[in-house]
């Protein structure tokens, strides 16, 4: 009889043990558009999140923590990102958000989440100002819209040697903070700028705009904007006959882009987040292998962008969690000290303002399918 006691005594001693050093959950949100017509930059993010975060938790690499990802849709709307944002803290008590994807959307979500002093790391918002505030709660794994664009304005120089180059410009935050950085870099190099039109974020047809460009003669083309609108660009200009070298931002990597801008795709340059088979480093071999094992195909620029929040997460669970606890407060320390992380897309470090340093892919589309241009480490 005692020796049963005795049993169950240490039974009931090594379950509550085992309670004891069960994984501490950590609900993490995670807000972007999953719905309308921007929802291929929320979904594809979240995939790829998931992708990382299944493969950590189970290889134990947060230790005695467990992420829970709390997942709303923003529509692509920033007031309803920030509602979503504020009804996690409230009545989630999110340890901390990854979004906005886009920039207005991440703006709205940094009014909650910085009087609330929760950390906010966005995967894909460009817009410079968002690390100008001196706001100590937010980073993002995105380029700026400066470097994005200034560096694809020194690439297609000194790459494709443009000499005359005209701008097509959205007429929003995101689309003029691109044009501000590529035209600031032409005209350093001294190359001419043949045009510069901002057209409306709501705008279909570009023909009367693209007449003028042709009048031009330039023999490059920036269109600074999302894929909806570039898609549509460049298939009026097929449809007019004009053939000129091409820079399209992000659109060629996204199939919508290819379905909206039909065969005058073919030939569009672009600069992406991320490209599947450009960094050729372990992390970046084993994330295409693994990936292509699961899903039988290749990654999208997004899909990285998700894996890599997730890893840089992941890495700062670690830290925060070795310099003592996982706090709203360490957690926010821990992203600021992440440096040289090997990722799917590169080498990545957090800046002491917010911004990243990380590699930068140009692309080519040709034949429907795309191909490194040319890599940006620096």
């Amino acid at each position: 009889m005692l020796r049963n006691l005795s049993r169950l005594g240490a039974l009931a001693l090594s379950l509550a043990l085992a309670g004891q050093a069960s994984a501490q959950t950590l609900k993490i949100g995670i807000v972007g558009p999953l719905s309308g017509p921007s929802a291929v930059y929320g979904t594809e993010t979240l995939e790829g999140a998931r992708f990382a975060l299944e493969a950590a938790q189970a290889s134990g690499a947060l230790g005695s923590y467990k992420i829970e990802l709390i997942p709303d849709d923003s529509a692509g709307n920033p007031g309803r990102a920030a509602q979503a944002t504020a009804r996690m803290i409230a009545s989630d008590d999110v340890l901390m958000v990854i979004g906005g994807s886009t920039s207005a959307e991440t703006q709205a979500m940094i009014e909650v989440t910085r009087p609330a002093e929760v950390f906010q790391f966005s995967p894909l918002a460009q817009a410079t100002n968002l690390t100008q505030q001196g706001n100590k709660w937010f980073a993002r794994l995105s380029q700026t819209a400066d470097a994005f664009a200034g560096n694809a304005a020194i690439w297609a120089i000194e790459r494709h040697k443009a000499k005359s180059v005209y701008m097509l410009v959205r007429n929003d935050n995101y689309g003029q903070s691109l044009a501000e950085a590529f035209g600031r870099e032409i005209e350093a190099k001294g190359i001419k700028v043949a045009g510069r039109v901002a057209y409306e974020p709501a705008a279909k047809d570009f023909k009367p705009i693209l007449s003028t460009m042709g009048q031009a003669n330039p023999d490059f083309v920036a269109i600074l904007g999302l894929y909806t609108d570039t898609g549509l660009i460049v298939k009026q200009m097929g449809e007019l006959g004009i053939k000129v070298p091409t820079y399209a931002n992000t659109s060629p990597a996204i199939p919508q882009f290819i379905e909206i801008a039909g065969p005058a795709s073919d030939g569009a340059y672009g600069a992406l987040y991320y490209f599947a088979g450009s960094i050729d480093t372990a992390a970046g071999k084993k994330f295409v292998a693994d990936w292509n094992a699961k899903f039988k195909r290749d990654p999208s620029q997004y899909e990285g962008m998700g894996y890599d929040t997730m890893l840089v997460l992941v890495e700062a669970v670690k830290k925060a969690s070795a310099a003592g606890k996982v706090t709203r407060e360490s957690i926010r320390d821990a992203f600021f000290k992440i440096a040289d992380l090997p990722v799917a897309s590169g080498n990545v470090s957090i800046l002491p303002n917010g911004d990243v340093k990380r590699p930068l892919p140009f692309v080519q589309l040709k034949d429907g399918k795309l191909k490194l241009d040319f890599l940006l480490d620096k």
